[in-house]
């Protein structure tokens, strides 16, 4: 199994931070980027650190570190706990963390933000495992693969109103789901090859799904505005969505 160092999660997210800055500056209001929670910008559901509360989050395989960035250019380690195991993604909503590991979802108080206390845990197949979340359900997507194991491809919708206990509600069969982003009542998943999946969550118990773009293989999706970031296949894809759910490609950064 790959080692994965916090040393070289905190470089990854100062060069990742630093894209981010600028791609949203290009597309963001001040206001939108520095957010009053003490979050920055915003990450994709794939990423494994995130910034709430004046702090940096990082997740490695079994551990959730917690770096106070009052010190600016210097975080500094101020708590750290075990999670589980096969630890991958980490997403913040207001005063708590979304941690996926690949069978389970664990749910992360920080009110003291440089102590996150454990709420809740969902169990769930052992597969590849995102998940983001608003003040009632999270959404997680499962995927089988030679590096994770299992068999299902799906996203799931959790109640996590009793953060102490989510509870799920709805299953929904995708061929082979990664990351996935929502803006208001709709919601974005990527399905690998088989492209962006935008479904309605008007209804969020039972998002329908709207149309899907087959432009490129997805992988990650942040949407902001009327801008969707998509880690694709090669690059960073930038696409304009429009109220009328019309995607209109605008970019491609290869890597």
């Amino acid at each position: 199994m790959r080692t994965i160092t916090t040393k070289n999660l905190v470089m990854r997210y100062l060069i990742t931070a630093t894209v981010a800055a600028l791609l949203f500056l290009a597309s963001c209001e001040k206001s939108d980027v520095m957010n009053t929670d003490g979050s920055s910008g915003q990450g994709g559901s794939l990423a494994r650190f995130t910034i709430a509360m004046n702090h940096l989050y990082i997740v490695d395989d079994r551990t959730l570190y917690a770096y106070s960035l009052e010190a600016g250019s210097e975080p500094e380690l101020v708590g750290q706990s075990s999670v589980g195991v096969d630890v991958e993604t980490i997403y913040p909503f207001q005063d708590k963390l979304f941690i996926g590991s690949q069978d389970a979802m664990y749910i992360y108080s920080i009110t003291n933000p440089a102590r996150p206390q454990k709420l809740g845990v969902a169990g769930h197949t052992r597969a590849c495992d995102p998940v983001i979340a608003n003040d009632s359900l999270a959404y997680v997507t499962v995927r089988s693969s030679a590096t994770c194991g299992g068999d299902v491809n799906a996203m799931f919708v959790y109640d996590i109103k009793d953060l102490t206990r989510p509870k799920e509600l709805n299953r929904i069969d995708l061929k082979g789901p990664w990351g996935l982003g929502m803006k208001d009542n709709r919601l974005f998943v990527c399905d690998g090859a088989s492209g962006l999946n935008i479904f309605d969550i008007s209804d969020p118990v039972h998002p329908k799904l709207l149309l899907v773009n087959k432009d490129a293989t997805f992988y990650d999706v942040i949407a902001t505005d009327n801008l969707l970031v998509c880690m694709v296949q090669g690059g960073t894809a930038l696409y304009e969505y429009g109220g009328a759910d019309e995607i209109t490609f605008k970019a491609k950064i290869t890597n």
